[in-house]
């Protein structure tokens, strides 16, 4: 080659290497932008006895989006709002990392959302140099990423990541923790499976696509996200429909492969359809509730009475959110919006504490009031609240129910798993 030729070369890359900076720079903005924090100068500060009793919690959390987003699970960042070592500062001990695939931008002159307005994730997955044309390629891509950090996490000085595939791996990540290994169990979801169904209405299609995501690690699988899709309608989207055909068949699928089906940004009519269709308790994993919802809280965003009351019919668990749009403003909301899920419960006759959960939506293009590290403010909040917020209901909000959910529905669990699993939790980790 001439030296010409080399100069040209190296120009070359040397204008790729400044090109692809700048996508990092331009990623690195959005995120800052859209992962935001609103902390609450009112919140409470835990003391000693408020620490203890934290770090004495196997922690569960349903609901982050971590993997959505250019950033190094295995290290601290100081933008966005999670990764492993903060995670692990906050004692977060299980977390549910979903996969976005498609998220449309709010336009201000309409009240809905649909799958043709202007695609978030298809443009930050181009900034990303993933897949930008398919949504299904934009999910096996996180995916590749989640396994990834799993495999590097083995030789990483920080805490290991472990992926939970089945009941007997929740347990021995439970036994890790309590041995005091620093080990975060990493479960897979799906947060809007948009493309099954989308190009053929063969339900034998459906039932590979469910069964391909299953063997790549999938172990919640949510129908849908922000706009209607072929196999649900969304609370956001312009039909709201209830369960097609093949949402009906992908969610028969997928609980019989051994996933926790997450109703979470489905329409009233989906989750009713639910309600009928699924033989288990099925979850909506980052929530509020209407009912106690004040501005500037999203009614479509959270639950009604009769979408709560059919979660808790099934059996199932109603994580509950940071960001405002959930729980409005002021980190007192929290309890506030837990207690009316217990409440109604009770109304119920049923367990007023085993229902709720941990939602965060961490990474989720919201401003959270809670930070990953800073976990111990939520169970401060609930020690200080009073009410039904005892030693065991805490427990249980903060891991035990999404656990002993898991146990039972996970591959190589049922109701003695789900047993066993709560009788090791009900000891703690002191």
């Amino acid at each position: 080659m001439t030296r010409r030729g080399l100069l040209m070369g190296g120009a070359g890359v040397a204008a790729g290497a400044a090109l692809w900076g700048a996508r990092g720079s331009a990623v690195a903005a959005v995120d800052r932008s859209l992962n935001r924090f609103a902390l609450d100068p009112a919140a409470p500060v835990p003391d000693a006895a408020d620490l203890a009793a934290h770090r004495a919690l196997f922690i569960a959390d349903m609901h982050a989006d971590c993997l959505k987003w250019d950033r190094d699970l295995l290290e601290r960042s100081d933008y966005g709002h999670a990764d492993l070592p903060r995670l692990h500062a906050g004692n977060t001990a299980l977390q549910v990392f979903a996969m976005v695939t498609h998220s449309p931008v709010n336009l201000p002159w309409r009240d809905c959302l649909r799958a043709s307005d202007p695609n978030h994730a298809a443009w930050l997955a181009a900034l990303q140099g993933r897949p930008v044309r398919s949504a299904r390629g934009r999910a096996y891509a996180q995916i590749d990423i989640f396994r990834d950090a799993v495999a590097r996490s083995r030789d990483h000085p920080g805490p290991e990541l472990r992926a939970i595939l089945d009941a007997p791996g929740l347990m021995e990540l439970i036994e890790a923790r309590r041995d005091g290994a620093a080990v975060i169990g990493g479960l897979l979801g799906l947060e809007g499976g948009h493309w099954i169904g989308q190009h053929s209405e063969d339900e034998a299609d459906v039932a590979a696509e469910i069964a391909a995501l299953r063997d790549a690690g999938l172990r919640v699988f949510a129908p849908v996200h922000r706009f209607d899709n072929p196999l649900c309608g969304s609370s956001e989207g312009c039909a709201r429909y209830g369960l097609t055909a093949m949402g009906r068949r992908a969610l028969r699928e997928a609980e019989d492969a051994g996933m926790v089906i997450d109703m979470a940004h489905a329409s009233e009519d989906a989750i009713r359809d639910a309600a009928a269709l699924l033989r288990e308790p099925f979850v909506v994993s980052h929530t509020g509730v209407r009912a106690v919802c004040e501005a500037p809280c999203r009614p479509a965003r959270n639950l009604s009475q009769d979408a709560l009351r059919a979660v808790l019919d099934s059996g199932g668990v109603v994580g509950i959110g940071y960001w405002a749009h959930a729980v409005g403003e002021g980190v007192e909301n929290i309890p506030r919006v837990m207690a009316h899920v217990m409440e109604m419960a009770d109304r119920r006759g049923l367990d007023p504490a085993a229902h709720v959960a941990l939602g965060s939506d961490f990474d989720g293009s919201v401003a959270t009031q809670i930070t990953a590290e800073g976990l111990a403010v939520v169970t401060t909040l609930l020690r200080r609240a009073g009410g039904g917020f005892d030693d065991r209901a805490i427990s249980r909000i903060m891991g035990r129910n999404v656990c002993a959910l898991l146990a039972r529905r996970l591959t190589g669990g049922g109701p003695r798993m789900a047993d066993r699993v709560e009788e090791v939790l009900a000891a703690g980790f002191a």
